[in-house]
């Protein structure tokens, strides 16, 4: 009889069992959904799954404190790590919502309200449960304007051949995956289109990305957009991306061949060199 009032709760033992089953399902998780691949509403499911079993570890973890408190039997260590463990696993999604809250909450970023870049060779990717792809003026442009009103259309005194060109390259540098490259259509006047795909850095959640390049053969507008392809806030991730893309699209720009408007004070130059020339050749005959 001393034995058995000796042993710890049964209580105790599996509050230790599921708080260690829940972390192991939520690394599990996270692990499968940033390296495998796994969807991300499979992975969200799993990790509703770790955070409800942490909650019952707790439950059970006062039930053995209780019997623990009346009979004097060990197992507080147990019960005590069941409790840490259960609740820094469930502190993790609300520090998550509570950083999500200190950001606008805008998942779908565009330089262009009225007509933004649409979503077409992406969309074979995005599975149950993702967010529309159609753009949602009226829920998404007010907040955009007060919170990332440095976000535009550029626009660039090249050819769209040549801007479209380095937004392809721009895409590639910043490590994105290409899912379309259609390039722009000067004679039938179709822009330029690339879709992409990103993913965030801890999480890996997917984002996708459309740019746009339009204009002739002598100026070009390029429109971007980023969107969040599940859930509703980004923290800032798509209006950084945009950024990051307008950055880069110039900065490939700036390293290529001089502007229309050096092109065309260059070409007087290179007549007249050119005529210098054929002048020597002629003497020289």
């Amino acid at each position: 009889m001393v034995a058995e009032l000796e042993r710890e709760p049964a209580a105790s033992r599996w509050a230790t069992r599921a708080a260690l089953f829940a972390f192991g399902l939520l690394v599990a998780a996270a692990f499968l959904h940033r390296v495998v691949g796994m969807a991300t509403p499979v992975a969200f499911n799993l990790v509703m799954v770790a955070l409800g079993i942490a909650v019952l570890s707790i439950l059970a973890a006062i039930v053995a404190a209780l019997i623990i408190w009346h009979t004097g039997r060990p197992g507080t260590a147990r019960v005590l790590f069941a409790v840490t463990l259960s609740l820094a696993l469930i502190a993790i999604p609300l520090v998550g919502i509570a950083w999500v809250r200190e950001h606008p909450l805008v998942s779908d970023i565009t330089t262009d309200f009225g007509n933004p870049p649409r979503f077409s060779a992406v969309l074979r990717l995005r599975g149950p449960g993702s967010n529309s792809p159609v753009y949602d003026r009226a829920r998404f442009e007010d907040e955009q304007q007060r919170a990332y009103s440095d976000i535009r259309p550029i626009r660039i005194d090249r050819s769209s051949e040549d801007v479209y060109a380095a937004a392809v390259d721009a895409v590639k540098r910043l490590k994105m995956t290409p899912e379309h490259e259609e390039p722009p259509n000067l004679e039938a006047g179709t822009p330029g289109m690339i879709e992409a795909v990103d993913r965030s850095l801890i999480m890996g959640l997917y984002d996708d990305i459309a740019i746009r390049v339009s204009g002739n053969a002598e100026t070009a507008r390029v429109d971007i957009r980023s969107a969040q392809r599940f859930a509703t806030g980004d923290m800032g991730r798509n209006a950084e991306r945009v950024r990051e893309l307008i950055k880069e699209i110039q900065a490939r720009i700036d390293a290529s061949v001089p502007t229309a408007q050096e092109a065309k004070e260059e070409a007087p130059a290179a007549k007249r060199e050119r005529g210098s020339r054929s002048a020597s050749d002629r003497r020289r005959r």
